[in-house]
């Protein structure tokens, strides 16, 4: 995210390492960061509204996993960008 900013990369990346890390801030891993908070610490942020294209993509892949787990018993979906996936599922399936 900041290699092309060699003085600042070290400074920066610590002050976003910092603010991701300070759980009297967050709490846990699972609570939403509001977009402008993570502007603040500096991240680098596109929004999906900024770019169409990219915005039905993540839709398209987020309706297709949402359809997934209303018909079948999975709970859990990990795959990664070689189509690799380890699909978790609750021992009964749902008819």
């Amino acid at each position: 995210m900041f290699a092309a900013e060699k003085d600042a990369a070290k400074r920066k990346a610590r002050k976003v390492v910092k603010n991701l890390s300070a759980h009297s801030k967050h709490k846990s891993h699972d609570r939403h960061i509001h977009i402008e908070d993570c502007k603040k610490m500096g991240l680098k942020i596109i929004t999906l509204e900024e770019d169409p294209t990219l915005q039905d993509l993540v839709l398209t892949v987020h309706h297709s996993y949402m359809h997934t787990f209303s018909a079948t018993a999975a709970i859990k979906i990990i795959e990664n960008h070689n189509g690799v996936a380890m699909v978790h599922h609750l021992g009964t399936a749902i008819r």
